[in-house]
């Protein structure tokens, strides 16, 4: 497949913050859908991410001080010649997980990417963040004073040509709840559902919630959604304690825990894409943990 040549400085941006072509969290596999018109085709994708937006769910602010205590979030502007500005959002979670935000303004609209993963630093660059998402590579930010990260390449240089290469700590903690387009094994355990997350190896259990917007519809999208995923998942399991890799996307909210604990995180599923009996993580994503 051609690609079009771009500045050096946005080939090593768009690796460390999978941005240059906009590409989605997963990879998709399947045969080639059919031709839409560019016009009616933006016009879904806007329809769909407002009816997303509606649904998200609503959040126990007391449970997200417990659930996201010690989180960190970085926001900037980066700029490249050649390449639109984006913002990039970034938040690091004690658990060793981070979930990363890309927006880009394109003419009235505005089209957002996510990736998540697993973060860690090296014995020889305890200075330095190494994020392993859903990208070819891992990715690299550096800290610097006050209190920021700067993205740098695999050696640790900063990148040539990219300007405001630095996220600066934010005053709160942004969670980056979704929604999320996230793969990852389905089964009910006890009665209960549960989503073991490929990129995170994260097991989330699956719950109900009345969505922020009490919009009648998005009421029915949530439950339709989640209905068609263990539609889904009595159709093609062998047997209904076996799990099944799914694509779903869906928001991940705080839940309290017993008293004293530190409570966790639960997926509210938004919309449901496909399910696999035999599948694998690697059939969707591109990294594991």
């Amino acid at each position: 497949m051609r690609t079009r040549a771009v500045p050096a400085a946005c080939v090593v941006a768009s690796l460390l913050v999978a941005a240059c072509a906009q590409a989605p969290s997963l990879s998709r596999a399947g045969g080639e859908a059919a031709a839409v018109p560019v016009r009616d085709e933006a016009r879904a994708v806007r329809d769909a991410a407002a009816a997303e937006t509606a649904a998200a769910p609503s959040i126990d602010e007391a449970a997200a001080r417990v659930v996201y205590a010690g989180a960190r979030t970085y926001s900037g502007a980066l700029q490249c010649a050649g390449c639109p500005a984006r913002r990039l959002t970034l938040t690091i979670f004690s658990d060793g997980t981070f979930r990363m935000r890309e927006a880009d303004a394109e003419g009235a609209g505005m089209r957002v990417a996510y990736d998540i993963g697993r973060w860690n630093t090296e014995a020889d660059a305890p200075d330095t963040l190494v994020l392993r998402g859903n990208t070819e590579g891992a990715r690299r930010l550096r800290r610097v004073t006050p209190d920021g990260l700067e993205i740098v390449d695999n050696e640790g240089r900063g990148i040539r040509g990219l300007r405001n290469a630095t996220l600066v700590r934010a005053p709160q903690v942004d969670p980056l709840a979704g929604p999320l387009r996230l793969a990852g094994s389905y089964l009910r355990e006890d009665g209960l559902a549960v989503f073991g997350d490929c990129l995170t190896g994260r097991r989330l259990p699956v719950v109900e919630a009345a969505p922020a917007s009490g919009a009648p519809q998005a009421v029915r999208r949530l439950a339709a959604a989640r209905a068609a995923l263990d539609d889904a998942q009595r159709a093609i399991s062998e047997n209904p304690g076996n799990p099944v890799l799914a694509v779903v996307r869906g928001y991940l909210v705080p839940q309290a825990g017993p008293p004293g604990g530190s409570g966790g995180e639960a997926l509210v599923i938004v919309a449901f894409e496909r399910a696999m009996r035999a599948g694998r993580c690697t059939d969707v994503v591109r990294r594991l943990p």
